[in-house]
């Protein structure tokens, strides 16, 4: 049986998630409490930084004794379920990686099928209720199963990415696998020059070297590390260089 988990564990999360400046509780307050020996973290907040932060401290203070649920959204314009169900359609639908696979779409009892690959090298199920997207399936890399997530998080209107994809054949994370995942994801980024980006990963953290041209091209580029799970950190060391 689940022992409980003591107010002090709980007390001593919100006192870290006061002290990491990304997090401001005071404008996105974040609730944590025990379900059935479950440890649930829920709200929202204004960037993925703080959400992918708020989730690794949580974890680090309960060491594993204690699952957590992370329900966290992300701040965003409400838009329709047949809204949202569209973009995602549209973003994995028209990415090459994905052209061997099926894809198929839900919202309600009312499934979609997308696209219909001969033969099927994989399946991606993306369920949409209420600004969350729950992706179900089978991928054949880490590297797929990352970027799926991060597509589906880019479209209008997500507040929260539920990813349950399987990789089949399974393969072991590495920091080199992250590398590869971040570095992919740059580059599917139309507003980042990735060939202008260094990406290296150590123990989760990415760091992140190169020069671009402007503040906002830099912030874009942060944050798309941010949004690869498995991201631990950010270092950016990218410097600014304006045109001539």
């Amino acid at each position: 049986m689940t022992r409980p988990v003591p107010q002090e564990l709980l007390q001593a999360v919100q006192a870290a998630w006061e002290r990491e400046p990304r997090i401001n509780l005071h404008r996105w307050p974040l609730r944590l409490w025990e379900e059935e020996g479950t440890v649930v973290l829920d709200g929202e907040v204004g960037d993925i930084a703080a959400k992918r932060l708020a989730a690794l401290i949580a974890r680090r203070h309960l060491e594993g004794r204690w699952p957590l649920l992370d329900l966290v959204r992300l701040a965003a314009e409400p838009v329709g379920d047949g809204a949202l169900r569209d973009e995602v359609e549209e973003v994995l639908s028209r990415e090459g990686a994905f052209a061997g696979y099926d894809i198929l779409a839900r919202v309600g009892e009312k499934v979609e099928l997308v696209q219909d690959a001969e033969p099927e090298a994989g399946r991606i199920l993306a369920t949409v209720h209420q600004g969350v997207v729950v992706l179900e399936g089978r991928v054949q890399s880490l590297s797929h199963c990352r970027l799926a997530e991060v597509l589906v998080w880019w479209t209008a209107g997500c507040q929260r990415v539920d990813n349950r994809l399987q990789v089949f054949p399974p393969e072991e994370d590495s920091d080199d696998e992250l590398a590869d995942a971040v570095r992919l994801v740059l580059e599917k980024d139309p507003m980042v020059h990735a060939d202008r980006l260094l990406v290296r990963v150590r123990q989760r953290r990415v760091q992140l070297q190169g020069a671009l041209p402007s503040e906002e091209e830099r912030t874009l580029a942060v944050r798309d590390c941010w949004y690869v799970p498995g991201t631990e950190e950010v270092e950016d060391a990218v410097e600014v260089i304006p045109p001539a």
